[in-house]
């Protein structure tokens, strides 16, 4: 059984009020916060440069890549 990654954002209201947004990288499934100096685009640069930017779900055989559809943009 594979991993269902949900897709978009997800937006969280922390016990302050204050409105989180949270990116998920279509590639490993982890959420970014979208805040200063940090954003979904530099998650996949981290992604190219550590050389993660392939691999096969052992569990589906699903290729996930860093093809140009979820490349990050300049």
């Amino acid at each position: 059984m594979g991993v269902a990654f949900p897709t978009g954002s997800v937006s969280l209201t922390t016990p302050n009020g204050d409105i989180v947004i949270l990116r998920i990288c279509d590639l490993c499934g982890a959420t970014v916060v979208e805040a200063d100096d940090t954003d979904l685009a530099f998650h996949k640069r981290w992604h190219q440069l550590t050389g993660s930017g392939n691999w096969v779900d052992p569990s589906t055989g699903r290729l996930h890549t860093l093809g140009s559809s979820s490349a990050p943009s300049a």
